[in-house]
């Protein structure tokens, strides 16, 4: 896909401050899977995005497979990793005491993602079933080349910037949810339900080092909320 068909400008970009014209973008995505009449599946997906100039930039890539065993139990497991760079990601807008003047800050931004979905499902009988979903997601970002508004309606991409002084900073988001349900019909049209959730997170953490098995230690080390609900329905049948 490319999109560069006529002038467009963005009057949400600056959060507040003035239309900022876009520049072209050009993305492409494709992927692949196995016979999904077989017990076991496999797939790869990928894309890859450049906008700005080429000053921006990602790609992402995923692969997952599917188990099934029977009519019983079946399971998908899917890994998701993408590495960003968004040249003109808004920071913040900062105002002068004793001036009019706005300055609408933006910086370079290069983050890495990762995230591992799991989905489980498990029917004993047909009055009984378990399912499962668990994700451990990490996110990092390195923020550079700090810059506030010059022009934003210039054709040329790089004079709508002009240079802003300090450090933008980087961030570290860390997270694990899962959800855990347990269905029993015990009588024909009424249904019991337990439910367990429990999250895990670590955000707003300075450091941006990407390390997906320490990360997750990290999430796995801190305080859990676990959530655990019962639900009952009952048929009347007079």
């Amino acid at each position: 896909n490319y999109g560069d068909f006529v002038k467009t400008f963005n009057d949400r970009e600056a959060r507040g401050g003035p239309a900022f014209r876009k520049s072209s973008n050009v993305d492409a995505w494709g992927g692949v899977e196995t016979d999904s009449r077989k017990s076991y599946t496999a797939n790869l997906f990928a894309g890859r995005w450049k906008g700005d100039d080429g000053n921006s930039k990602s790609w992402w890539i995923g692969p997952g497979m599917n188990f099934r065993i029977a009519s019983q139990f079946s399971e998908s497991l899917g890994l998701n990793y993408s590495k960003d760079i968004n040249d003109k990601q808004w920071r913040a807008n900062f105002g002068v005491a004793g001036n009019d003047t706005t300055h609408y800050t933006f910086a370079r931004l290069d983050q890495k993602t990762v995230s591992l979905t799991s989905r489980i499902n498990y029917t004993a009988t047909p009055n009984l079933s378990l399912q499962i979903y668990a994700q451990p997601f990490v996110s990092t970002g390195d923020y550079t080349n700090w810059r506030e508004l010059a022009d934003p309606r210039a054709s040329d991409y790089a004079a709508r910037f002009k240079p802003y002084a300090g450090d933008p900073g980087s961030f570290s988001f860390k997270q694990f949810r899962s959800n855990t349900v347990l269905r029993w019909e015990y009588m024909p049209g009424s249904t019991m339900f337990v439910v367990w959730a429990q999250g895990r997170q670590l955000d707003g953490l300075a450091g941006s080092e990407f390390n997906f098995r320490r990360d997750m230690g990290d999430v796995f080390d801190t305080h859990p909320d676990n959530t655990f609900l019962v639900k009952f329905s009952y048929w009347f049948n007079p």
